[in-house]
């Protein structure tokens, strides 16, 4: 799995965090942080989850 995040897009709504919390961090400037580029097989399915959830779609994931 490789995540990739637009930081520049980003609105720091936090609902990456909040789905896929160790993956995904809004960070001290408001914006989305990727904290682990490898999530397991049994996290691929929130991260997949938190990127469909994001206002702004920053997130792409690819298999």
């Amino acid at each position: 799995m490789k995540i990739t995040i637009d930081v520049d897009k980003c609105i720091g709504s936090g609902s990456c965090e909040m789905i896929a919390p160790g993956i995904f961090e809004v960070g001290n400037d408001g914006l989305v942080q990727l904290l682990n580029d490898s999530p397991s097989a049994e996290q691929h399915s929130a991260v997949r989850t938190a990127a469909a959830s994001c206002p702004t779609q920053v997130i792409s994931v690819d298999d």
